[in-house]
């Protein structure tokens, strides 16, 4: 089982329908099987032999859906980097995954070629997507030439020697430390791509909008469930998706029947001035955190078909959906967003690989208020982490995934995230969202001369009433009349991404346990009681 046989038969099928719509035109499904042959032959005749890795560092293109088939192809590993990532995370990534090719976008190679002196000795050869002329003969190659010199007679199929072999690679959030590279199967990808069709309702009729950015775990693998099934893919330019009017007349344009987005996206959707009748029919699906109760009766009143789900780097993406009981509809439409709000139950592709459990690994009962981690199991959970066995022991034991997240089940059967185990904060960004560890931000802070230790929350909007969560500091510091708050925000914006750095700091003695652990709960109370 390998994702790669979804564009063998739809070329074969559906030669002539629409894979790709954008700005420049339509690509059908004969032109991306032929275009994606190409790309393979291209790799394999630069040396990138089985289990080397690929790198891509892309927005939202064609290119990036032709490489998700090519790469793993060759028996190759995929591993899509976060644009918005620092410079120094980008090239410490590339390191860490000793990356042979990196494929990037003309307008994203300065992030990496040009500001850095630092000496990639694995990385043998850079392909710049739309290179300007002035920098074809810089010592790169050109994504469009290479391809027209090669004949595409090469099958996307025949390399894969196990469908248990690696075919991507995706960093969690933080870099610090020993990086923890998510190593995810051919044989996952191929069933959680099929098990998305199933879940969100894709079909060849179905056109499906790109605001979800392609690098995050592979899209969800909604760039593999789309060409299983002969779907159209539409791709607006980068500078283009964070305009919601945009998206909203996209979705008209285009008669788009599905896209996907972290709730922060879904809520600036939904209150775009302007006609949404369009949207009457439309699949949303969201995920990451629970959507608000007011996002979702705003949604109904719109008519859109609304998907929550639930998961994690290490389970493809969606691995839990809030299934929708025909019940639900009897009831008022403030009582059907709490339960429409939940995570919900195991995805088909899940299986029964999902409890939630007790110290003791016992399964808690499903009273709605007992707390325990959620655990999974199954074929599309990762196989572990790359390059750093302690952290996969630690997380992949007695046959399960230990996520960290804490979960009460409810009469129904249903799953409520409460809470997490790890110590991170949820941070929705200009194009999605990320899981940011606390400890990491602290460390950062502490680098500062003046800065004794710290501690940094993050203050939910529901917490706030306000649209985004709040990342808070508190300094103690070692001098407070020679350090100020203007120091602090210098001193992040040089070494943390925007969506690392604490909007707001307070100087104070911070309260802790007799064993020297930092009281948080008490340090959100003082946040709760000041704003």
């Amino acid at each position: 089982m390998s994702p790669t046989t979804f564009l063998e038969r739809s070329g074969q099928a559906f030669p002539n329908r629409s894979a790709i719509a954008h700005a420049d035109g339509i690509v059908t499904y004969g032109e991306l099987l032929r275009r994606c042959r190409c790309l393979a032959q291209v790799l394999k005749g630069l040396q990138v032999g089985y289990g080397d890795r690929v790198a891509l560092l892309t927005e939202n293109n064609q290119q990036t859906i032709e490489a998700h088939f090519s790469i793993p192809a060759i028996g190759a590993v995929i591993v899509a980097l976060n644009p918005w990532l620092p410079e120094q995370d980008l090239v410490s990534l590339l390191d860490y995954c000793e990356a042979k090719v990196l494929i990037v976008d003309a307008s994203l190679r300065e992030k990496i070629v040009l500001n850095h002196e630092v000496t990639l000795s694995h990385l043998q050869q850079v392909i710049v997507i739309d290179t300007p002329a002035t920098l074809i003969d810089s010592g790169v190659l050109d994504y469009e030439t290479c391809l027209a010199a090669e004949n595409g007679d090469f099958k996307l199929d025949q390399t894969v020697v196990n469908e248990l072999d690696p075919l991507t690679i995706n960093f969690t959030s933080g870099t610090t430390g020993r990086p923890k590279g998510v190593i995810c199967s051919h044989r996952g990808a191929y069933l959680h791509a099929l098990g998305q069709v199933l879940m969100i309702g894709l079909n060849r009729a179905s056109k499906y909008l790109w605001v979800l950015p392609m690098f995050h775990v592979n899209g969800w693998g909604h760039m593999w469930a789309n060409v299983a099934v002969g779907a159209s893919q539409v791709i607006l330019p980068s500078d283009q998706i964070r305009d919601s009017s945009v998206v909203c007349q996209a979705v008209s344009k285009y008669k788009i029947t599905h896209l996907s987005g972290a709730p922060r996206l879904v809520r600036s959707l939904a209150s775009a001035p302007g006609d949404k009748e369009s949207f009457r029919g439309l699949t949303i699906i969201t995920g990451g955190a629970a959507p608000s109760h007011t996002l979702i009766e705003q949604l109904d009143d719109m008519g859109v078909n609304f998907i929550h789900q639930y998961g994690l780097n290490e389970t493809f993406g969606p691995y839990v959906v809030c299934e929708e009981q025909e019940e639900w509809q009897a009831l008022s439409s403030s009582s059907r967003a709490l339960k429409r709000a939940r995570q919900g139950v195991g995805t088909i592709h899940a299986g029964t690989g999902l409890r939630v459990v007790d110290d003791s690994k016992q399964d808690v009962p499903w009273d709605g208020h007992t707390l325990g981690e959620v655990i999974m199991a199954g074929n599309t959970v990762a196989t572990g982490y790359y390059k750093n066995p302690e952290a996969t022991e630690k997380a992949f034991r007695d046959g399960w995934f230990h996520t960290g997240d804490v979960a009460i089940i409810h009469p129904d059967g249903y799953l409520e995230i409460r809470d997490r185990l790890k110590d991170l904060i949820y941070v929705e960004t200009d194009y999605g969202w990320e899981n940011i560890s606390s400890i990491e931000i602290e460390n950062v802070l502490c680098r500062h001369e003046l800065v004794r230790d710290a501690a940094v929350v993050g203050i939910s909007p529901e917490d706030l009433g306000k649209n985004q969560t709040l990342l808070v500091a508190f300094i103690e510091p070692w001098d407070s009349q020679t350090i100020t708050k203007e120091d602090l925000h210098h001193f992040c914006e040089s070494q943390l991404a925007s969506y690392k750095q604490p909007q707001v700091f307070y100087f104070t003695d911070l309260p802790k346990t007799a064993t020297g652990k930092v009281r948080k709960d008490l340090l959100v109370k003082q946040v709760s009681s000041r704003t």
